[in-house]
């Protein structure tokens, strides 16, 4: 293993602490911090969480497009990761300061969630298609997923020993003052973590953008289905995280039990990152998502079934971020890998387009469950610090472990029909590199990681039939057949 390649993408991989301390601290506390903290109905703060739908669906586009745009004129991903930081961690300061400001109007709240949301977009959007460029390797941009939820399960970890109580206290004590604080503090971590991730993930030189685009080909199978992945990693996936403060608070009737079964869902991610990331060089990583998907669901419904035996509850929660671990993670390697797969099928890469498309649904489709928990809980009844009724609580388990157990079965079902193991994707890279050598293109610039001279040794690391291409070989007809077959969507997704 090249341990300087390695360190190149341990160090872009760690930007992950930094955005899943704000993206994810504000996900799983801003709604609770609403109801509880502001005294606002779960209506409104429901209504107001599709204030920041709107804004996503527009935010990480308008991102791509200055992504682009700023390439062209020679500043790359890395110079936008560190420019965006300082103002994207002022709009997370200044949101968790507006309680202890006295602000209690609910447009200026929408207005800073805004900012904030869009302050974030900007980093988001660089950061992520930046890992498509570190490395060409589908083993690599494995190992690449794991690093990078690593470090998200390492911010994890801090927001339930920190950020979780303290949004609890507040919301008992109304010490809003602490919470500013917090923001702070959360505030600086991130500037000084994405900026260190910028400037020490470097390595090579930076060729032009491979005729980047932003109008994505939206009939293409593969991108057809990597949207209905997307809707199922930002809307299902994590509702079981966004309901713990209420199913420990209401259902379970153990408040302090909360922060242990948030430490117990990160140590099962820790664990499941160590496991998941062993098994990328083996197994193809649609067959991992599939079975993280099927872990994960296992572990809600033994979950469901325990909620009397609050002991056992920290065991099923384990086991829950377990499979969580590999349905956060191997995503965006999919991600990386589809973007060759797309610009072979198209003669164009559609790097930052594809990133920003998916980003925009895993985002519109988690404030989409934001909007969906507070608009339920406020229809069923819900009332904040008082006794729920039973269909307040059997509706907190419903959307906490049904939607996300329906989610593992959808995603279970898709990625049955993508499989496009290590070596197909390696034998598609050299593909993309002659063709482009023939057409007089650039190269795809990895950034120091592996260039694209070094496919060969790639190829020889990977499983299976491996075709290294030189002089006038392009792909075999077999090849051809496999790929397309590989990529093809359910019929139930094109329908």
């Amino acid at each position: 293993m090249n341990h300087a390649g390695e360190g190149r993408l341990l160090a872009y991989a760690s930007g992950n602490f930094g955005k899943a301390l704000l993206f994810s601290g504000a996900d799983l506390t801003i709604l609770f911090l609403l109801t509880d903290l502001l005294n606002l109905s779960p209506v409104t703060a429901g209504s107001l969480m599709l204030v920041a739908l709107a804004g996503d669906l527009v935010f990480d586009l308008l991102a791509a497009q200055l992504v682009i745009r700023l390439r062209r004129s020679g500043k790359g991903y890395r110079w936008m990761i560190a420019a965006a930081a300082l103002p994207c961690g002022a709009a997370f300061a200044l949101l968790y300061a507006l309680p202890a400001m006295g602000v209690r109007q609910i447009w200026v709240f929408a207005g800073a969630l805004l900012v904030f949301r869009g302050a974030y977009a900007v980093i988001d959007v660089p950061h992520n298609a930046l890992m498509a460029r570190m490395t060409s390797d589908s083993r690599a941009r494995g190992r690449v997923s794991g690093y990078r939820l690593l470090f998200s399960t390492t911010s994890a970890l801090t927001i339930a020993i920190v950020l979780t109580p303290l949004v609890q206290q507040a919301g008992a004590s109304h010490g809003f003052d602490r919470l500013a604080i917090t923001g702070l503090v959360a505030a600086v971590l991130f500037v000084l973590t994405m900026t260190a991730s910028a400037t020490t993930s470097g390595g090579g030189a930076t060729a032009p953008p491979d005729r980047d685009g932003i109008v994505i080909p939206l009939r293409d199978p593969m991108i057809v289905g990597l949207a209905v992945l997307a809707v199922i990693t930002g809307f299902a996936a994590p509702t079981f995280g966004r309901m713990l403060l209420y199913i420990g608070t209401y259902v379970v009737h153990r408040p302090d039990l909360v922060r242990t079964l948030m430490l117990a869902l990160t140590m099962g991610q820790f664990l499941g990152v160590l496991g998941w990331t062993a098994m990328t060089n083996r197994f193809s990583k649609t067959s991992l998502l599939a079975a993280g998907h099927a872990v994960s669901a296992t572990g809600l419904l033994l979950f469901g079934l325990c909620l009397p035996w609050p002991e056992a509850l920290m065991a099923c929660a384990m086991v829950i971020g377990f499979g969580l671990a590999s349905v956060f993670m191997l995503p965006w390697g999919l991600l990386a890998n589809a973007v060759d797969f797309v610009a072979w099928r198209h003669g164009r890469r559609f790097e930052t387009g594809l990133f920003a498309f998916y980003l925009v649904v895993v985002k519109a489709s988690g404030a989409a469950s934001t909007a969906l928990i507070g608009w339920t809980l406020g229809w069923l009844g819900y009332v904040p610090d008082t006794e729920q009724t039973v269909a307040v609580r059997a509706g907190m388990l419903g959307l906490g472990l049904g939607i996300s157990i329906l989610g593992s079965l959808g995603a279970i079902l898709l990625m049955r029909r993508f499989d496009a193991g290590h070596a197909t994707h390696a034998r598609l890279i050299a593909a993309l590199a002659h063709r482009n050598r023939r057409a007089g293109r650039p190269q795809v610039d990895q950034s120091g990681a592996d260039p694209v001279s070094g496919l060969n040794r790639g190829l020889a690391k990977s499983s299976g039939d491996g075709v290294a291409l030189d002089g006038a070989i392009a792909l075999s007809v077999q090849a051809r057949h496999s790929m397309s077959r590989s990529i093809a969507a359910p019929a139930a997704v094109r329908s």
